[in-house]
């Protein structure tokens, strides 16, 4: 069981990654559509990490600073 809950998480974060390189929006994605996926893949996985930056605040700030940037520029990379 618990190989297959590691086996698992492995699949998850391949695919996370795969993800982020195809459309993060450095490399002409869309900056929505990306941070709405990256909240998918953490809503999927129950983290220890995401728990400490919800813990902490700093997912709070970070989604703050992106929206701050969307607003600038109109929602475009």
């Amino acid at each position: 069981m618990v190989a297959e809950a590691a086996a698992e998480r492995a699949r998850l974060q391949a695919a996370r990654r795969r993800f982020v390189l195809a459309n993060h929006p450095d490399r002409g994605g869309d900056p929505v559509a990306f941070a709405e996926g990256l909240r998918a893949f953490d809503d999927a996985r129950p983290s220890q990490t995401l728990t400490f930056y919800r813990r902490h605040g700093v997912l709070r700030r970070i989604l703050a600073a992106l929206a701050r940037v969307l607003v600038r520029t109109g929602g475009r990379s």
